[in-house]
């Protein structure tokens, strides 16, 4: 993200001002939040929300959202009422992307789904069963794995809508069978519905944004901005689509957030992340991604280690003090900060 666009971006985000009203509405908010490192994703929505580790992991396992691959496509956090419209529009793009490698590995289309409808029929059976529970399964079947490609027999598995996460098991992850609703929209109105959703949580942005973000075309976005009925703005000289009044706001200082912090889901605009992914999490300073934090956490106490680009001014200190005590208040332990 531009530093430019950050003062536009931080409320829409949910960075700055009133905290929303539980981990799932923040979800909702966005329409998905990207959750490959699960555990650091719990951060990206307590942070928005107020709610400590124990109350959002507490609502995972209540199910009042799912982890599941719906866009791009990686892991994300979604909600269940939304999940059968965001399939609707992404899953053709999806499967066309994992198209190539799958090949490689000698997944044909008719191969891969029948890989997959095992795979649903099992969890459906025996669910919650972690990933190992079902690669046992196909492989009393005939299944042999090449690579990757049990990820993606999984995968394939979760764009037909019928799997998607299921609580945690110790620290294993499981399926469980999906009951979706059906979708009530028309594939224009799905457009005009992906294309406002993303604009509430990541506005003000650009069809490339939405196109990057959710993998479908550009053509795509640009008919659902056109869908969605949006008027362009004028933004740090740029012209972008917004769905909600635009509001200016002071930079913080500094900002600790999780590594795939939907801060990040733009279209890059340059931004290079790969520097800082050696870490747990993503420092910005000033609006800009200036370093990377981790964590060491225990039952008692914990110890965040922060890695700085640049030189740190006691502002970005003070900053980092208050979002330290905002992360210790979150997993319930004393934080000690390193710098």
């Amino acid at each position: 993200m531009r530093s430019e666009l950050a003062p536009w971006r931080l409320i829409p985000q949910c960075l700055v001002g009133p905290v929303l009203d539980g981990p799932a509405a923040v979800v909702g908010h966005f329409g998905a939040v990207q959750s490959q490192m699960h555990d650091m994703s719990l951060w990206a929505l307590g942070r928005r929300s107020g709610a400590t580790l124990a109350e959002v992991e507490a609502a995972f396992e209540r199910g009042d959202f799912v982890r599941t691959h719906p866009l791009r496509p990686t892991w994300h956090h979604v909600l269940v009422s939304d999940l059968r419209d965001l399939l609707e529009v992404t899953a053709p793009r999806i499967r066309q992307a994992m198209g190539s490698t799958n090949r490689g590995w000698g997944l044909t289309p008719s191969s891969i789904a029948h890989w997959a409808a095992i795979a649903v029929e099992a969890v459906r059976a025996g669910g919650p069963l972690t990933r190992p529970e079902v690669e046992t399964i196909l492989e009393g079947e005939g299944f042999a794995r090449v690579g990757n490609s049990m990820a993606h027999v999984m995968a394939e598995a979760e764009l037909t809508g019928e799997i998607h996460s299921g609580p945690m098991r110790g620290r294993q992850h499981t399926y469980i069978a999906a009951d979706l609703p059906p979708s009530r929209r028309t594939p224009e109105e799905r457009l005009a519905w992906i294309a406002r959703t993303y604009l509430r949580g990541h506005g003000p942005a650009r069809p490339q944004d939405l196109a990057w973000w959710s993998d479908i075309t550009l053509t795509q976005a640009r008919r659902a901005f056109e869908l969605a009925e949006v008027e362009p703005v004028e933004v740090a000289g740029e012209s972008l689509f917004a769905v909600m009044p635009l509001a200016e706001v002071d930079i913080p200082a500094t900002l600790l957030l999780a590594p795939f912090d939907e801060l990040i889901s733009y279209a890059r605009d340059g931004l290079d992340t790969a520097p800082y992914m050696g870490m747990s999490g993503l420092l910005f300073l000033d609006g800009e991604l200036a370093g990377s934090w981790g964590r060491k956490a225990g039952k008692r106490s914990a110890t965040v280690t922060v890695q700085a680009a640049r030189p740190l001014e006691q502002r970005h200190r003070t900053a980092l003090d208050a979002e330290a005590e905002a992360y210790s208040r979150f997993l319930g332990t004393p934080v000690e900060l390193v710098v």
